[in-house]
């Protein structure tokens, strides 16, 4: 269990340094991925990963699809956002990418703060 905790003090943090690059108006880019990690970081506590090892975040998200989403227990909107931001972050940092929009980060931001709530709620009534 303290290793879960961790992983959603980690998904805390990251959305903080979003918020405050956001605010700074540093740049969509560096947000988008502060809020992606922060909804990773949700999944690794879900899974009790400590290490990613051979894993791809791709695997990950599969996997929560397949054994939370499919059976209700998260919702698809959820997953929707957590896959638009991995697209997002996960093509490459090229100048032909574009930036996020402020509307993907405000979606973002908000569902990610969701999702560490629903999370830290999920892991206390099932003891994960």
């Amino acid at each position: 269990m303290v290793k879960m905790i961790e992983r959603l003090i980690q998904a805390e943090d990251s959305i903080e340094e979003a918020e405050l690059l956001y605010r700074e108006r540093v740049g969509n880019k560096l947000v988008i991925a502060k809020l992606y990690h922060a909804m990773i970081y949700c999944l690794f506590a879900l899974f009790g990963i400590r290490d990613i090892g051979r894993l791809t975040h791709a695997d990950i998200i599969e996997r929560f699809e397949k054994e939370y989403v499919q059976r209700g227990i998260f919702n698809n909107e959820l997953l929707s956002v957590i896959r638009h931001a991995y697209e997002l972050t996960h093509e490459c940092d090229c100048e032909h990418m574009p930036m996020p929009a402020d509307e993907d980060i405000e979606l973002t931001m908000h569902t990610a703060k969701e999702f560490i709530n629903e999370m830290d709620n999920y892991l206390q009534m099932h003891g994960n």
